[in-house]
């Protein structure tokens, strides 16, 4: 047909006629039987068929036109030298009269793998974040399962990319489309950790209401809740709590989550994991919380480890003066250690620390639940540690993603999660 087509005069008028959308020329041509329907555009290197011109184009009537085409009409999976077809540009251009044209040939196939990009329709329109064509694609029979080259591993799946796109409405069609929620990238992270890596804050509760494993960890280990404690992100940690994370269960590398969050001076994230209620207790030979605050300078979970369980105040280093090296030349910090040591403690402090520990998990809670008058309420629930200014929905700053996920984004890829442990400055010491 392509030899054919170079000596053909015709073929460049057809084309002319399908860009300026000149629909009666085009029926005439083709009635006349001067051009096929198929004929490709020899002045294009990628060889498109007029539908996949005026799909690219948007050009709805041409595309109409080509569909009722006699003797025979257009076909709507015919593709370029690259691959692509009409219903690919429909979901680029987030064109939904133009994909609930194509899709309503039954015979379009909702499912191939654009060659150049690796994106499947549905997956290109997720991309767009145009989830009114990213329905009408599932609605048509498009696979949310799909990952971008069409492979089961190594990509983001469509629904971790909506994710990404911070695009609720599509998490809502993927899910309601029985997508696999806990289906995992190659590096083995869920979309829950993307939602919290991401900041998604309506996406990963949602996420959340939905079943997703909040237990899950990467490859390395890696759980959501090392995702949150991270990102100094105390918000999602008491929602992770809140959803039953095992937050008393150690990492595959033996570190606990307050560990971790006094380690790199996630001060926030330390005090709601003990407003909540996790195990201060650690094996015989390791140091306390307590010491381990001490030692990273964290004045603000000593204060509230100390009005928890006031023996910490009696271990054995403080008595014997054995300071950490960290506050050795800290006068100031040594003798507020000696002089909350030799302060008596009231019944009143004692009883609230018994209570608070005796309800154990998820105290704030349960607190409520109590009959009794609001100000004993809030003052068992030691709410003058955790403040609720802690839990503000602070979004993603483009410091740390320069691709904030636009709707139209120069990126081909949204930067890998990168999850490693660093510590802030040390903060001043205050009494």
């Amino acid at each position: 047909m392509s030899s054919k087509a170079v000596v053909n005069p015709a073929l460049g008028e057809f084309f002319t006629a399908v860009r300026f959308s000149n629909c009666k020329k085009i029926k005439k041509m083709l009635k006349d039987r001067v051009v096929d329907v198929e004929d490709v555009d020899l002045s294009d290197s990628c060889r498109p068929t007029a539908i996949i011109v005026a799909s690219e184009l948007g050009l709805l009537e041409v595309v109409k036109t080509l569909m009722r085409a006699k003797p025979k009409p257009a076909d709507v999976n015919a593709e370029t030298r690259k691959g692509r077809r009409a219903i690919w540009w429909a979901a680029k251009s987030s064109n939904l009269e133009l994909a609930q044209l194509l899709v309503s040939e039954k015979k379009c196939e909702v499912n191939y793998v654009d060659k150049e990009t690796g994106c499947t329709p549905l997956y290109r329109a997720i991309i767009s974040n145009c989830a009114p064509v990213a329905r009408e694609l599932v609605h048509a029979g498009a696979d949310v399962n799909i990952r971008r080259l069409g492979f089961d591993i190594g990509a983001e799946t469509p629904l971790i990319k909506s994710v990404q796109l911070n695009n609720l409405e599509i998490c809502d069609l993927l899910v309601n489309s029985m997508c696999k929620i806990h289906a995992k990238t190659e590096e083995g992270l869920t979309a829950l950790h993307f939602s919290i890596a991401y900041r998604r804050y309506e996406i990963c509760e949602y996420l959340l209401k939905s079943g997703i494993k909040v237990n899950a960890c990467s490859n390395h280990g890696v759980t959501a809740m090392t995702v949150a404690i991270e990102q100094h992100n105390p918000y999602m940690v008491r929602l992770l709590v809140q959803f039953g994370y095992k937050l008393n269960k150690p990492y595959k590398w033996s570190e606990t989550p307050l560990e971790q969050a006094i380690k790199i001076h996630s001060q926030e994230c330390a005090l709601t994991l003990l407003h909540w209620g996790c195990s201060r207790k650690r094996k015989r030979k390791q140091t306390s919380y307590f010491y381990l605050a001490v030692n990273e300078k964290q004045w603000s979970i000593v204060r509230f480890l100390t009005h928890l369980n006031p023996m910490y105040l009696q271990e054995t280093w403080i008595r014997a003066a054995k300071w950490p090296v960290s506050i050795y030349h800290r006068p100031d910090a040594r003798e507020y250690l000696l002089n909350a040591a030799k302060e008596v403690w009231t019944l009143k402090q004692y009883c609230r620390a018994v209570v608070f520990n005796t309800i154990g998990k998820y105290a704030p809670v349960k607190i409520d639940k109590l009959p009794l008058p609001p100000v004993l309420k809030e003052y068992l629930k030691f709410n003058e540690f955790v403040k609720e200014d802690f839990y503000i929905q602070e979004p993603l700053e483009k410091v740390e993603c320069p691709f904030d996920c636009p709707t139209i984004c120069p990126q081909r890829n949204c930067p890998e999660l990168d999850i490693s442990i660093s510590s802030d400055t040390d903060s001043e010491f205050e009494i």
